[in-house]
């Protein structure tokens, strides 16, 4: 954990949304990775919802290349990637997250 500037421990992460999910994005944020950071434990759910991309629109999420739910808790050092609804490609042996499938 970084210190921020009040000296309270501070954890970032990577995280990339592809696809459609970009429109919910600020311009300098769309179609790469980012730094996010945060204070406190939190979830992908906390992490999503505080950069205003609606879970219904999330079909996969993967961390350090793993399926993962909603309700993962964050660590530093994260590498966090969020896909929209798939249509054409099926990736049934994987986590769908808006769909109720398990991995």
């Amino acid at each position: 954990m970084l210190p921020n500037k009040l000296g309270t421990p501070m954890a970032n992460l990577t995280i990339r949304f592809y696809g459609e999910l970009n429109d919910y994005l600020p311009l300098a944020k769309r179609g790469r990775s980012f730094v996010a950071e945060y204070k406190h434990q939190i979830s992908l759910d906390g992490l999503i919802n505080s950069i205003c991309v609606p879970s219904s629109a999330i079909d996969l999420i993967l961390v350090n290349g793993e399926a993962v739910g909603f309700d993962y808790l964050l660590q530093t050092n994260d590498h966090i990637s969020v896909y929209p609804l798939f249509r054409s490609i099926d990736i049934s042996p994987l986590h769908l997250i808006n769909r109720g499938l398990l991995i």
